[in-house]
């Protein structure tokens, strides 16, 4: 059977293009549902059936004490949060190439919410309030508290810790219009774990805290209480721009869940974020989040000529804190071509670049040794 298709626009000039195609069996049910709305409902609900696609939820748990908005997620109650699923190309769902989480915490005052974006070259040059941080790297909140697709609010920061916010008066598919006068009294924070503009170096990722302000959105949600009661459920919908440096290329858009559109703003995908009053637990005991196994990866792989070598150090309680790191590059005759690492490092992530400009096309052995550990990953250069 075919499926109906829907494509959106996101920002064109705060416009959007709707593209429809319909089918005989879609045909049948706006021939039994007389009013628009209805049929708008019926097609989503059987878009929803024949997708197999389900709302991602998430209990957002109560902190006893309000978060230090430092960027770092170091808390005991953010490490204690769960992370949402990874981040998927929004438009079909799939895995993305970089990954990106999210965790989410709240108190009287504020909804906390903290991303991890995975990224080996950090940078942003936007830096006054409300420029069109869309076309650089970015983080966006779009939130829409009681879930009925109108009155809205959008809020981005990008890596130098620059602040849009917006509201909506619905989707921009539906001839919504931006408010970008409008201004959020919120707090935003940024980490980055590597060098800002600075593509020299491999990066690791960076984190952004914010902190969205109850009082200032009850507007929104006249049915619902700011700050939330425990049970209470809001819709939004997470997202992340990542693109490269060279020409501002988009590399990745993507979201907590999938819109089946080529537009974020899609009010009925938002996933749903369920307020809970119990208190963060095992915050006296926060989970280590250190590696706990050696491992080393790529991306990408084939490539020309450069690639991302990633790779872990675990803890270990029993010996010093460092250990001693050697990843090295090796062709199929076994002879060493580039060393990459060889020093010591403490337990964690890391991630180097390895430019090879000058090496011959084929496969060649990127080979990891920490003490009596050793591990070899196969990488293929190509013209």
């Amino acid at each position: 059977m075919k499926i109906l298709k829907i494509l959106f626009v996101r920002h064109a000039q705060f416009g959007s293009v709707l593209f429809l195609s319909s089918t005989p069996a879609m045909e049948k049910i706006a021939v039994y549902y007389h009013r628009p709305m209805l049929i708008s409902f019926s097609l989503l609900f059987l878009l929803n059936i024949i997708h197999g696609q389900t709302i991602p939820q998430y209990t957002v748990t109560k902190s006893a004490t309000a978060m230090t908005i430092d960027g770092k997620l170091t808390e005991p109650e953010w490490v204690a949060a769960p992370l949402t699923a990874k981040f998927v190309h929004h438009a079909d769902g799939t895995a993305t190439r970089l990954s990106t989480q999210a965790k989410l915490l709240w108190d009287d005052q504020y909804l906390y919410i903290g991303f991890i974006c995975e990224d080996p070259d950090v940078w942003a040059t936007l830096k006054n309030r409300d420029d069109h941080l869309w076309n650089g790297e970015v983080v966006e909140m779009i939130c829409d508290p009681d879930g009925d697709g109108l009155n809205y609010f959008e809020v981005q920061v990008n890596p130098l810790g620059t602040l849009l916010d917006l509201t909506l008066t619905k989707a921009y598919s539906a001839g919504g219009q931006a408010n970008m006068a409008w201004t959020l009294n919120f707090i935003a924070s940024v980490w980055v774990d590597g060098t800002l503009n600075d593509s020299s170096d491999v990066d690791a990722k960076w984190c952004c805290e914010v902190a969205l302000p109850f009082k200032e959105l009850a507007f929104m949600g006249p049915s619902l209480h700011f700050p939330p009661k425990d049970g209470e459920a809001w819709r939004i919908l997470l997202t992340r721009y990542d693109y490269e440096r060279k020409e501002s290329k988009i590399v990745e858009l993507s979201a907590w869940n999938q819109t089946n559109s080529s537009s974020f703003h899609v009010p009925e995908k938002f996933g749903r974020i369920i307020f809970s009053a119990n208190p963060i637990v095992s915050v006296e005991k926060p989970h280590d989040t250190s590696p706990h196994t050696f491992s080393i990866t790529n991306y990408p792989n084939p490539f020309n000529p450069t690639t991302v070598i990633s790779y872990q150090i675990p803890f270990n309680p029993h010996l010093q804190r460092w250990i001693y790191v050697t990843l090295k590059v090796y062709d199929l005759l076994g002879r060493e071509v580039a060393t990459l690492v060889n020093e010591k490092k403490d337990a964690g992530t890391y991630s180097v670049r390895w430019n090879a400009t000058g090496f011959a096309t084929g496969v060649y052995l990127v080979r990891i040794q920490t003490g009596s550990f050793i591990d070899t990953k196969k990488v293929l250069l190509m013209e």
